[in-house]
């Protein structure tokens, strides 16, 4: 399995792209338009998009990639949200670009995209349906796909619409408690790992 990532230009989330097969792929929060042209220059094809939430910064490539052919998943608790305030497109002024979700997932489901074994672990706080992505590759390796529950050194705000810090606290310890070490590619800036975040991040510590 490739992971690539897409990083923004000016605002915007990270973009993770996953094939195992270097022809079809799996998106998860595309971010921008431009991430269907990067696809292109990969030779890739977007079968499926992933959702950690709905936020306007993690979903301004979705509709591009669906009118290619691309299914639209996210958790649903997260799906009534999407075209509301809750999406924060119009609390940031953002243009409005419109998807429809195809299907959703609930917390613990396993299924298999594109080949690719993925779990969603519901890990509410900074929505009320957050999710973050526990991807397996070929040999069972782990990968954690935490979108804005969890970042390097810190996590996800919850002051928006649906945030609690108290249900962020109970995901933080959701994802600690996960058997041994991974990588975690957040929504934004750097990658880490989640020793890493076990030993040094000041939330997980505490929470």
């Amino acid at each position: 399995m490739q992971i690539i990532k897409i990083t923004p230009r000016a605002f915007g989330a990270n973009t993770y792209v996953l094939t195992s097969d270097g022809k079809t792929a799996v998106v998860i929060d595309p971010a921008q338009p431009r991430v269907e042209s990067e696809l292109i220059k990969l030779g890739l094809q977007a079968e499926y998009v992933l959702l950690t939430h709905c936020h306007f910064d993690h979903v301004g490539g979705v509709r591009a990639l669906q009118e290619q052919g691309a299914k639209v998943f996210c958790s649903e608790r997260e799906k009534p949200l999407i075209g509301t305030a809750g999406d924060l497109f119009d609390a940031f002024g953002a243009p409005r670009i419109p998807y429809r979700v195809d299907g959703t997932l609930i917390d613990g489901e396993t299924r298999e995209f594109c080949g690719i074994s993925i779990t969603t672990l519901l890990t509410a706080g900074h929505t009320q349906g957050s999710v973050c992505y526990l991807v397996r590759d070929e040999q069972g390796k782990p990968y954690l796909f935490t979108g804005d529950t969890l970042f390097a050194g810190t996590i996800g705000r919850t002051d928006f619409p649906t945030g609690d810090l108290s249900e962020l606290r109970k995901s933080l310890k959701k994802l600690s408690a996960l058997s041994g070490d991974m990588p975690v590619y957040a929504g934004h800036e750097e990658d880490t790992t989640l020793e890493r975040e076990r030993k040094t991040n000041p939330f997980i510590i505490d929470a």
